[in-house]
């Protein structure tokens, strides 16, 4: 028999793991706004069910070493409910500004870092492009040596089917003498 005070202790931690799951549901919330392709939707929608049951599994089992009754499942849904009517809307706008400001220190970054690689892509395609100039007068000569692999892959499918013909052949011809 279970005593009062283990009772409420054990309430009060699902009541904080409702909390806690209010707390990641918004900031699913927040991630979900923007459209993503349905595959990164449902990888989300997998990683955020998969972070309840941590937490679900996390309380019940620091709490009540793995027994579930009625007043946990309770717990969870007032912590939940008293979460996403007090401090729902402005934890979900903290979460929203917090996400812009990330994404956009992320791309500010990302266009800092990446400008030495278009620095380095810019100048080997004004070189490729000077050397196509100076070869100009052999345009023809180039063109021939750049096509050369598909002739040779051509030609290759075209003799490899003309030698496996005659194989045939041979060997349907040599079974009739055995």
């Amino acid at each position: 028999m279970e005593t009062v005070q283990f009772q409420s202790y054990v309430f009060l931690y699902s009541l904080y793991g409702g909390i806690i799951i209010g707390v990641l549901y918004d900031i699913y919330r927040v991630i979900r706004r923007k459209k993503n392709e349905r595959l990164i939707t449902s990888l989300w929608d997998i990683l955020f069910l998969f972070s309840v049951f941590a937490v679900v599994i996390w309380a019940i089992f620091s709490s009540s070493y793995g027994e579930i009754r009625s007043y946990v499942l309770i717990g969870f849904l007032v912590g939940f409910y008293l979460y996403e009517k007090l401090l729902g809307r402005i934890a979900s706008e903290l979460f929203h500004f917090l996400y812009k400001s990330i994404s956009s220190f992320f791309m500010k970054t990302n266009s800092i870092l990446a400008l030495p690689i278009k620095l380095v892509f810019s100048f080997a395609k004004r070189c490729f492009y000077s050397l196509i100039r100076i070869l100009g007068k052999k345009k023809n000569r180039l063109r021939k040596v750049c096509g050369l692999p598909k002739q040779i892959i051509y030609d290759s499918k075209k003799y490899y089917r003309l030698i496996v013909k005659r194989k045939e052949r041979k060997d349907s011809s040599n079974k009739g003498f055995s």
